[in-house]
């Protein structure tokens, strides 16, 4: 796989961090991920309830 340009430099900043902090990144960055699909869904449908929301975030995140 070619690396572009831009993603070099970050791909070395991961390099040289700890597993750990990569993990921490990565739940972290799920995490947003996963409120803003939260957001987007409420906002569509603002009188949705937990378990309908829960069915709707399952559908649109990967697995």
């Amino acid at each position: 796989m070619k690396v572009k340009k831009g993603n070099k430099k970050y791909y070395e900043i991961l390099k040289n961090m700890s597993g750990e902090k990569r993990m921490k990144i990565g739940f972290e960055m799920y995490d947003f991920a996963l409120k803003i699909v939260e957001s987007s869904i409420r906002n569509q449908e603002p009188g949705i309830s937990e378990n309908e929301l829960k069915q709707k975030i399952k559908e649109r995140l990967p697995k």
